[in-house]
């Protein structure tokens, strides 16, 4: 009885950002728990990919491209996902990351403050006003929002991507608050430092940086994509039912968020200013 509250059968799911890494991880483990999935991103050939990999672990799949900061595109994702499977029970905002543009506010630039909010926070209103829409007017849904430990605290050199992720717990909270009474859950989930492509590749040319952030972690190392499904199918399940609002986090116990190169660029700027 108590395994078969983490069930997602007959339930589905969207997922964007399911081309690659966490987003693709919890596409797969969401078929696993039962859930028919359709995956979004905005490389055709990566959600293809994901898609028959959800088909091989037992899941029936849709891979729809789609640009999240593109109010059109998410219509038209929600659209597919009715025509093919006639609702939707789970939206998991996945899709964001790194906008790119050096983050110290000095140093920032107008396009990349702009551009960091519109992938990390405003591409998660539109889905959640779009998709979250449907879930209201049928009075069911579960939303998970992704958000990252940046969103807690300061974040120096990152000012643009911390305050979006901040904005996304705050906005979870309130949906969470205005949608309670049509049975549609908000949740979040702050992932911690993980293996995924892109930070991969920074700590094979800088492994320097990866063994810093090490430190700062209690368990003592970074996680896998695969690390993050257990949260996520929890989260989409009937196990947390009475959970709405709140943020949980994937971190190996970290509790800083602060860059340990932050001291060494205080250091450096000095007298710049």
């Amino acid at each position: 009885m108590i395994l078969s509250a983490f069930s997602l059968t007959d339930k589905v799911a969207i997922v964007t950002g399911a081309g690659k890494g966490i987003g693709k991880a919890i596409a797969i483990g969401f078929a696993r728990a039962g859930a028919s999935v359709v995956v979004a991103s905005r490389t055709k050939a990566d959600i293809e990919e994901t898609a028959s990999r959800v088909r091989e672990a037992g899941g029936k799949a849709l891979a729809v491209p789609a640009d999240v900061t593109n109010v059109s595109q998410i219509e038209n994702l929600l659209n597919q996902t009715l025509k093919t499977f006639k609702k939707v029970d789970i939206l998991m905002n996945n899709a964001g990351g790194d906008s790119g543009g050096t983050g110290y506010v000095l140093d920032l630039s107008i396009d990349d403050w702009k551009s960091g909010i519109e992938l990390n926070l405003n591409s998660l209103f539109y889905c959640c006003k779009i998709i979250g829409g449907e879930m209201v007017k049928k009075r069911s849904g579960n939303i998970i929002n992704m958000t990252s430990g940046m969103g807690f605290g300061p974040y120096p050199g990152a000012a643009h991507h911390a305050a979006a992720r901040a904005g996304v717990i705050n906005l979870t909270k309130t949906l969470a608050l205005e949608w309670a009474p049509f049975n549609t859950r908000v949740n979040a989930m702050a992932p911690g430092y993980t293996e995924t492509a892109l930070p991969a590749k920074a700590w094979q040319e800088h492994p320097e940086d990866k063994e810093a952030l090490i430190k700062l972690i209690p368990l003592g190392r970074t996680a896998q994509p695969e690390e993050m499904v257990s949260t996520a199918v929890f989260l989409a399940s009937s196990a947390s039912g009475y959970i709405t609002g709140e943020t949980i986090n994937v971190n190996g116990g970290l509790i800083t968020t602060v860059s340990p190169r932050w001291i060494e660029y205080c250091r450096e700027i000095r007298g710049q200013w």
